[in-house]
């Protein structure tokens, strides 16, 4: 059997096999893909097909032997490799260095590979469940049933194939393929065949052999029937193909069986080992699950590099899911492909991709800078794309915050940095919006005009700021000291609103009490009314809710500190301040909301009382230590007292404040 990574022998009118030959007499290759054709002809000759272009100019040997066998040694033969036909001397055949078949590959008869069955027997239970459990003796007695084996399905439409391949039994699934080659071909009522299941199931052994075998029947099928057999390419129910198969979910495997392996030992650990844990189990990235899958996947890749590029019926190809998966050297033989010209022009990435081909927006989220940096260097027009909701790749990193990342895209160009997304915010508008201050400093370093961009709303920064959660003082503060004429916090959006009014309208209370504080010498700014002449004041006391929510008393007591000092001639002064003029009083109401919180503060304080004399682990009734806490010298009971007590505390000052 010739090696399969190296070559791939198809036969052209009669086949010729080579003649005899010792055990001495190899091939001497570069790393190159051919494919050679024996042709029964007066001149013997090798026709040698070259895909990758890298290694046009690849020297290799050609020793041969003669019809009798007998090794000739021939320096001549060292010949420059090109795109074209390689003579070989007449009389001679080449000798190809074999390896030993697998014994399950050398009893396969290629006139059963397409005779599928043509009704289907139900399968028992005994059968379902002996090929689950890899049982190879009842296979045997299947060979004695008069129902053939290849007629077996369960009633998801699975034949024995199918069940041993997912289950991972290879010397049952060698038995198999041996005695119905066709099952390596037939679907379930998924459209999968064996070899889905396998990938799926991360199989990397089984998977290997069901490549080995159709490898083994590839030479020996004619031109016409090459596409049946291509099972690289099939796709089930969902547009998987095998490759989809085994990198789909595959970050909710690594999860799974992460969180499985940790689950007892993390039982055992104390309050402060439990943190350290955490930590570092943080830094694994992938389960001994998720290896596999990779194994399986990079098994396929190589099998059939073309099926890397399919996408299914979601949109998403083999290479999204690896570059999500943020496996480098999986994207790299995806993308080493094997030719990047085609008729004279360059094929990039772009052209060969199917469905999603924002690889770089999956990249920045596995946040992976060598999975971007290949991509980039493989086709740098993919910085142009832009994912399902019309965002650049830089907006989505900004809004992640993948400082790394945004720093890659920056150095290659930034003038992606005034490339508005599909809802009119900048990449400096989503990196303010998540509180990205690291990013924002970098945007701004680069690109110090963006920070007078303004989105479809006409909001600058600064009101995106205001209205977002997510801000802290800090990025604020940097903002502020951006805006040295005002600019930012006086400019007015499209319904007039300016920053103070945003952070008001959304009960900021720490962005009004800091956008306050900048105001508070300037009264224009706390003056600037929007479209409905109404001020930040006049719009806290107007949307204040009758319930007493904190952040709105909290943002209302803000503002009028600010305001109190103009004297403003309406302002109330009562103790009425923090309730809303229009509110009517409803003191049922009042009385049986504090009778709801009178009630759960006296529970809190009943159980953390009890809590707090009943010791978690008992005590010690024994000397020396009688009377003690058996966890004594645990420091997590430490932390429960003192939490308790507070819990205590906390819960009777409630219920003193509010009797």
């Amino acid at each position: 059997m010739v090696r399969s990574h190296l070559l791939r022998a198809t036969p052209e009118a009669s086949p010729l096999k080579p003649a005899s030959s010792p055990s001495n007499c190899r091939l001497s290759l570069s790393p190159v893909e051919l494919r050679l054709y024996f042709i029964r002809d007066d001149d013997f000759k090798v026709k040698v097909d070259i895909f990758k272009t890298s290694y046009q100019n690849s020297l290799f040997e050609l020793p041969c032997c003669d019809k009798s066998g007998d090794h000739h040694t021939h320096s001549d033969l060292q010949t420059k490799a090109r795109l074209d036909t390689i003579q070989v001397h007449r009389s001679t055949v080449v000798c190809l260095d074999t390896e030993s078949v697998p014994e399950f590959l050398t009893s396969l008869r290629f006139s059963d590979l397409f005779n599928l069955p043509g009704e289907y027997v139900p399968m028992n239970p005994e059968i379902f469940s002996a090929m689950r459990a890899g049982n190879i003796e009842l296979l045997e007695k299947l060979k004695s049933y008069e129902t053939p084996m290849a007629c077996l399905k369960s009633d998801g439409g699975d034949s024995v194939l199918h069940l041993a391949a997912a289950s991972g039994h290879l010397e049952l699934v060698k038995n198999i393929i041996t005695e119905c080659p066709c099952l390596l071909l037939e679907p379930n009522s998924k459209y999968q065949i064996p070899l889905h299941v396998a990938a799926r199931a991360g199989r990397s052994a089984v998977v290997k052999a069901l490549v080995a075998s159709v490898l083994y029947f590839s030479p020996r099928v004619p031109e016409e029937d090459r596409d049946r057999l291509n099972i690289y390419v099939l796709k089930d129910i969902d547009g998987d193909t095998p490759l989809h198969a085994a990198l789909k979910d595959l970050h909710e495997k690594a999860e799974v069986s992460h969180l499985l392996r940790y689950q007892e030992r993390i039982r055992k650990l104390s309050l402060s080992h439990l943190i350290m844990h955490w930590r570092r189990s943080r830094c694994i990235s992938f389960s001994d699950a998720s290896t596999r899958q990779m194994e399986t996947a990079a098994c396929l890749v190589n099998a059939d590099q073309h099926a890397s590029f399919l996408a299914n019926k979601d949109g998403t190809s083999p290479l999204y899911l690896a570059v999500e998966a943020g496996n480098v050297s999986l994207v790299r033989a995806m993308l080493n492909r094997p030719g990047n010209k085609i008729q004279g022009k360059t094929s990039t990435l772009a052209s060969q991709l199917e469905g999603r081909k924002s690889l770089l927006h999956a990249a920045l989220k596995a946040k992976n800078t060598d999975v971007l940096n290949v991509i980039l260097n493989d086709d740098p027009s993919l910085v142009n794309e832009r994912d399902e909701e019309g965002r650049t790749c830089l907006s989505v990193g900004a809004s992640m915050g993948y400082y790394k990342g945004i720093c890659k895209l920056l150095d290659r160009s930034t003038k992606s940095v005034y490339e508005c997304d599909k809802d009119g915010s900048f990449p400096i508008h989503m990196a303010v919006e998540k509180g990205h201050l690291k990013v924002v400093k970098e945007i701004l370093k680069r690109c110090p005009d963006s920070k007078e961009l303004v989105n479809k709303q006409g909001q600058n920064m600064l009101h995106i700021a205001a209205k977002s959660a997510k801000v802290g003082s800090f990025l604020l503060g940097y903002i502020r000291r951006l805006d040295t004429e005002n600019h930012l916090i006086e400019e007015q959006d499209v319904d007039g609103n300016a920053p103070l009014h945003l952070a008001t309208i959304n009960w900021r209370c720490r962005t009004v009490d800091k956008l306050a504080a900048f105001a508070s010498t300037e009264t224009k700014i706390l003056n600037i009314q929007n479209k409905d002449g109404l001020r930040p004041l006049d719009i806290a006391e107007l949307n204040l809710q009758p319930d007493y929510v904190l952040r709105e008393r909290l943002t209302l007591m803000v503002l009028l500190c600010v305001y109190a000092p103009k004297s403003v001639g309406w302002l109330p002064t009562s103790g009425m301040t923090l309730r809303s003029r229009s509110e009517p009083l409803d003191a049922k109401k009042y009385k049986d909301h504090i009778n709801a919180l009178l009630l759960v503060a006296t529970l809190v304080a009943t159980v953390t009382f009890a809590a707090g004399f009943t010791i978690p682990g008992g005590f010690n009734s024994s000397a020396p230590n009688m009377g003690m806490a058996t966890l004594a010298d645990d420091s997590t009971l430490f932390f429960f007292l003192v939490l308790d007590t507070l819990a205590m505390q906390s819960s009777i000052v409630a219920i003193v404040a509010l009797i």
